[in-house]
Parts: C-alpha cells; structure tokens; sequence
C-alpha cells in the first residue's frame, strides 16, 4: 500500500510539471522517483541513474483530457521492483520500459 501511496505523490508531480527543485539542488521529480523505487522495493539507485531515468522519460503537462499522465517513470519503477528480488545484488538492472508513446526504452539503474 505504502508503494501505491508514493506512486500516486510522484505521478501528481510529474503530471503537474513539477520543475521544483529540492534543497540539494536537483529537480523533485528525481527525488521521488528515486524515493519511489528505495522504499517501493529497497533497491538502492544512485542519484546519477535517477537523473538518466527522468530525462529519458521526460514528465510532460497532459495537453487533452484523455492522457491525464505520462506512464513512463511508473512503468520503469514497476520494471526496477521487478528486477531487484531480495536476492538479487547486481550492481546495475537494465530494464525496457515503453513511454507514453508507445515507443521503448533503455535504462540502466545502478545500486550504490
């Protein structure tokens, strides 16, 4: 449930836009993304694979009623959480996730 909880703050920013940025410097949709993944799944990503992760999958402000959100970063969290089973300690999951176009994506996530 927590999962969904995260899931649903992090799609309403980037539905919304969001072009904040944290204390830190860098831009809030990164952080939740990341935020997203480590406490969806445990999986430990590094700053620098949440940023490749959110520019590849650009969030965009929905122009008609009908796609009301970009896919993308949910769909490569869900692919991540997929990947990083407990017993699982990889360095780095390379996952294809397709955006809200339709048309698929690499993006490799790697562990700290």
């Amino acid at each position: 449930m927590k999962f969904r909880f995260v899931g649903a703050v992090a799609l309403s920013f980037a539905v919304a836009g969001c072009s904040s940025v944290a204390p830190d410097g860098r831009p809030l949709v990164q952080h939740f993304f990341r935020d997203l993944v480590m406490r969806g799944c445990g999986f430990q990503m590094t700053w620098e694979s949440a940023r490749e992760a959110t520019d590849t999958f650009k969030p965009v402000i929905p122009t008609d009623r009908e796609r009301m959100t970009d896919r993308g970063l949910m769909r490569a969290a869900i692919a991540i959480c997929g990947k990083a089973k407990p017993g699982n300690k990889s360095k780095a999951i390379e996952v294809q996730v397709p955006d809200s176009g339709g048309v698929l994506r690499k993006i490799v996530v790697e562990r700290e």
